[in-house]
């Protein structure tokens, strides 16, 4: 049976702190040293770990912010290869969403990579979260495995709390004729393995459409059924 549980612990934490460090290794290195981590969450930011059973196969992190306005930043969120693909990601956000407004915070966001199109479906259409923002190269270079070697774009997300319930999206099966339309590759994280060079080009094609999509006043509506940002 799989269940969400806060994470409060020193021993509690380190488990969660193993699902990153699998799901992004890098040598020598953690995503998230121990003291850090207590202190954020002794603070009041949000740790938890998903259970299969007496299992951690799952962990998410996030903080509060006050900038532009006081809401929840989430920043990690992962799980074992065993358990992908199974929802859970969608069962985390739901309880950070419920966590969230609990606690009165206005929003939440978070960052993914533009180029990820499951990402995408699920932030934009089973969530309806809101794209704010596109932001080049936002981690810099990082080290771990799964991003090393490509730069670290990212789209950013606003989720309001302050509904009744999130509202998810349909998928645009034929979007409005007058739409722009952003496509994206079926298996960016195959391409990053088997051709760098495509995918820095992919890369590059995605920054430069959506940079000027937003300048010009834009703003993403919806994901197609063809795997296309929809924006008016």
């Amino acid at each position: 049976m799989i269940q969400i549980r806060e994470l409060h612990s020193l021993e509690e934490q380190f488990h969660a702190r193993m699902i990153f460090d699998s799901v992004w290794p890098a040598a020598n290195e953690t995503q998230i040293t121990s003291n850090l981590l207590q202190a954020m969450v002794h603070s009041g930011s949000y740790l938890v770990g998903v259970f299969d059973g007496a299992k951690v196969v799952g962990a998410s992190f996030a903080f509060p912010s006050i900038e532009p306005e006081i809401h929840l930043h989430s920043h990690m969120t992962a799980f074992i290869d065993t358990h992908r693909d199974l929802g859970l990601g969608t069962a985390v956000k739901m309880h950070q969403w419920a966590w969230a407004k609990e606690r009165r915070y206005n929003s939440i966001t978070w960052t993914f990579d533009p180029l990820v199109r499951r990402n995408a479906r699920l932030n934009i259409l089973k969530l309806g979260a809101d794209i704010i923002s596109y932001q080049a190269n936002f981690y810099g270079n990082m080290a771990d495995d799964l991003n090393t070697g490509d730069e670290s774009d990212r789209l950013m997300v606003r989720w309001d709390t302050r509904s009744v319930k999130p509202a998810p999206r349909a998928e645009m099966v034929e979007p409005p004729f007058d739409t722009e339309l952003i496509a994206l590759p079926f298996d960016i994280t195959e391409i990053r393995r088997s051709d760098p060079e495509l995918s820095q080009r992919l890369r590059y094609e995605v920054r430069e459409s959506f940079t000027h999509a937003l300048s010009s006043g834009k703003k993403v509506i919806g994901f197609s059924a063809h795997n296309e940002y929809v924006l008016e």
